[in-house]
């Protein structure tokens, strides 16, 4: 039998406390006392199983990156033909992460990348995973004859990220519907690509370019 690592428990549960304050209060209001609370700890406690309050914000932020990638490779089925998968990862990347907060608690600290080094890197490594996502459908669309990029493959792939983290913002904002958020990510997508708009929006379950507002 596995030797249960108690100590690692126990991060886990500090950094699921500190997500979930996060999702509930917002970045300012995830105090090391916040979590501690949350997880039923005192915050001296805490911080014997990290060394400070910025190492718990960091390790869940890197959880809460790790899920969003989880949900985008769970989205693809790999008998997906190029188009089919640019279909779903549009999707999830646009929406999955808002059933469980995962996008919330990444845009809480999204701003903060601006003045800590460790926030900029885990922001610039999911932007890098997710470029990817999108550069290998946009590679394998184009061997296929799927696709015809109207602009090289890595500036597509950059574009549809700063365009789907951009709007995402919106939904959780309330300023935007994600059906709204997903008529625009799929007509920008087949636009870039040489695509009809109408083949991508079905495959994404859209049938028309809905209301912008929820």
């Amino acid at each position: 039998m596995a030797r249960v690592d108690k100590k690692e428990i126990r991060r886990q549960e500090i950094v699921a406390a500190a997500q979930a304050v996060a999702a509930r209060d917002g970045a300012e209001g995830a105090t090391l006392r916040a979590i501690a609370a949350e997880a039923g700890m005192a915050a001296n406690a805490v911080l014997y199983y990290f060394g400070s309050h910025a190492e718990i914000i960091a390790a869940a932020v890197h959880a809460s990156s790790d899920r969003f990638l989880e949900k985008l490779a769970e989205a693809v089925d790999p008998g997906m033909d190029p188009t089919a998968r640019l279909a779903a990862v549009i999707s999830a990347g646009t929406t999955a992460g808002l059933d469980d907060d995962v996008s919330r608690i990444l845009y809480e600290y999204w701003p903060h990348m601006l003045r800590d080094p460790e926030q900029r890197r885990i922001q610039e490594q999911l932007t890098s995973a997710q470029e990817r996502v999108y550069r290998e459908i946009i590679d394998a669309g184009t061997r296929s004859g799927e696709f015809s990029p109207l602009l090289h493959p890595d500036k597509i792939a950059r574009t549809l990220v700063a365009q789907e983290d951009g709007l995402v913002m919106d939904v959780l904002a309330g300023s935007a519907s994600s059906e709204y958020v997903l008529d625009l990510m799929g007509s920008l997508a087949a636009s870039l690509l040489g695509l009809k708009t109408e083949t991508l929006l079905d495959l994404m379950g859209l049938r028309s370019g809905p209301a912008r507002t929820t």
